[in-house]
């Protein structure tokens, strides 16, 4: 595992990034949007806004980091004291 600083993101870039994330973890079937995402970004060569979905990117680890930990979110039951 690559234990490297991740770089620094500027706040346009976080929210890009966590939305994307948001957003595939939330969907039924988020590796196939995933791909088409890649897709995407493989015709566009939009690598400069989109490059953090290609696994060799440096902000990729960031992305996978915030699509798990949206996944644990929705997964997480929900504890006693917010069903009050």
């Amino acid at each position: 595992m690559d234990h490297r600083a991740a770089p620094s993101l500027s706040a346009e870039e976080k929210r890009r990034i966590e939305r994307v994330a948001r957003c595939v973890a939330r969907d039924r079937d988020g590796d196939l949007t995933e791909k088409l995402l890649l897709r995407l970004l493989s015709i566009t060569r939009n690598g400069r806004r989109w490059g953090f979905l290609s696994p060799d990117h440096p902000l990729h680890p960031y992305y996978l980091q915030q699509k798990v930990s949206e996944r644990c979110r929705i997964l997480r039951p929900r504890t006693a004291a917010a069903d009050r």
